[in-house]
């Protein structure tokens, strides 16, 4: 069992008409690159087997050519070539439901390398001849020993004495903000009025925002809470859409960009060219790369006007999907079997149990040609989680021998969860992905 991506995605419609944004949109992606920086080899035990494994720095590329250091959260998972990865949050991979466990690898991540150079790790470790591999396959083992509860020890002297510090250092921190958001994801109300608010939250200095083609054609403007027209944002502001009094129904998107430094300790997920999931990285260096964000509108006169959404809740197992109306009529829709009416004004959110390991197909249907599906795997937890603690391994393995974690294909870590959230209408078909893993090692 895996990492389950972060927000499965988000779409509305109205009487023909479709509007959708996908979280996995929300803030930085970037792609794998092939095999490690720095790496050495790491032995444990697992269920009574001894396995060996190299363990060291992943690096992921933006769009942009930058590059980021990561190290796996997921041992025991491969990773895909070429995988395409997104920023998500703890709740939503493999470090979902262990706060103690994510905090204290926030805190290795930031007490070490590369975060440290080797010079500044050599002295807070009093580790005098470590070097880069060492450092680089030190923190790994260290990391893994709290994200999938395995005793990793490498091989190296000074590299198992960096690992033996950080266990014994580390301490819960908490949680870093992501890159960008904008929450919610999708927002709905009458043509008039303002749709909101839409809180930003970022790492950059500034965010511009814009409309789509069809918010601009439908005369639509992005305002502030005063109805002021705004065209940039910075973390924390609420923001808003504006239709015109009287407007047609219709939709459209808000893009949210900016230019930020990831913050150390954010998770990725992954999924490559074939919907095959690619493991969980965690992030331990970075500069200033792009990060996106989008919310969809949906306006109308009069009548229901849904915006729903679906998230998946790895702590509960679950896919909750969510129906806002905006409307001044009941809007009515069908989900897994059972009738829900949300009210002029009213939310209502509807868990949907699914098991771990297994393909969900979630169909949302209203009036008017109403239609949301939310499609994919529920992974949330790594295979290691629920196995007795290991023992400390010996200088030798005697039992299956894993490959390298690097980014080939003869890798053994993986995570995410991939899927895809299909809206359609009279007259429009969306399609949204989320990504992840369905595949185990």
């Amino acid at each position: 069992m895996l990492a389950s991506s972060m927000l499965l995605g988000s779409g509305m419609m109205l009487a023909g008409s479709a509007s959708a944004v996908s979280q996995e949109s929300t803030g930085t992606k970037a792609k794998l690159k092939d095999g490690l920086r720095h790496s050495g080899t790491v032995r444990y035990e697992l269920n009574g087997h001894q396995k060996e494994v190299q363990g060291g720095i992943l690096q992921l590329e933006t769009e942009d050519k930058k590059i980021l250091d990561t190290y796996c959260i997921d041992l025991l998972s491969p990773t895909k070539p070429s995988a395409d990865y997104t920023e998500t949050g703890w709740a939503s991979s493999s470090l979902a439901g262990k706060p103690e466990q994510a905090g204290k690898i926030l805190w290795i991540l930031r007490n070490s390398y590369p975060q440290l150079n080797l010079a500044q790790l050599r002295e807070s470790s009093k580790i005098k001849d470590l070097s880069e591999d060492d450092a680089a396959v030190g923190t790994q083992a260290a990391i893994w020993y709290f994200s999938d509860g395995v005793n990793a020890v490498p091989d190296d002297a000074e590299a198992k004495q960096l690992t033996e510090y950080l266990r014994q250092k580390a301490v819960k921190l908490e949680e870093p903000k992501p890159t960008l958001t904008l929450n919610p994801s999708a927002v709905s109300g009458k043509s008039g009025d303002l749709l909101g608010p839409i809180t930003v939250t970022t790492n950059g200095a500034s965010v511009a925002l814009a409309l789509d083609e069809a918010g601009t054609k439908a005369g639509l403007s992005i305002t502030d809470k005063a109805g002021k027209a705004v065209k940039t944002a910075k973390t924390g502001d609420e923001i808003y859409a504006k239709a015109p009094a009287g407007a047609n129904p219709g939709t459209a998107t808000i893009k949210a960009t900016t230019s930020a430094e990831v913050s150390v300790g954010r998770a990725f997920t992954g999924v490559n060219a074939q919907n095959e999931h690619s493991q969980t990285l965690i992030l331990a260096g970075s500069e200033p790369v792009p990060a996106a964000a989008t919310v969809a509108l949906n306006w109308a006169p009069a009548g229901p006007i849904p915006a729903v959404t679906a998230k998946v809740d790895c702590v509960e197992g679950a896919v909750v999907v969510t129906a806002t109306n905006k409307g001044d009529q009941d809007f009515t829709f069908t989900l897994s079997g059972q009738t829900v009416t949300v009210p002029p004004g009213g939310t209502k959110s509807v868990p949907v149990k699914v098991a771990e390991d297994t393909a969900y197909d979630i169909v949302v249907s209203g009036p008017n040609g109403f239609k949301a599906e939310f499609k994919g795997v529920l992974n949330c937890k790594t295979d290691t989680a629920a196995s007795p603690t290991p023992k400390a391994p010996s200088a030798s393995p005697s039992g299956p021998v894993l490959a390298n974690t690097g980014g080939g294909g003869q890798t053994p870590l993986v995570a995410g969860i991939a899927g895809a959230l299909v809206i359609a209408g009279a007259a429009a078909v969306f399609t949204l992905r989320r990504r992840g893993r369905h595949s185990r090692a």
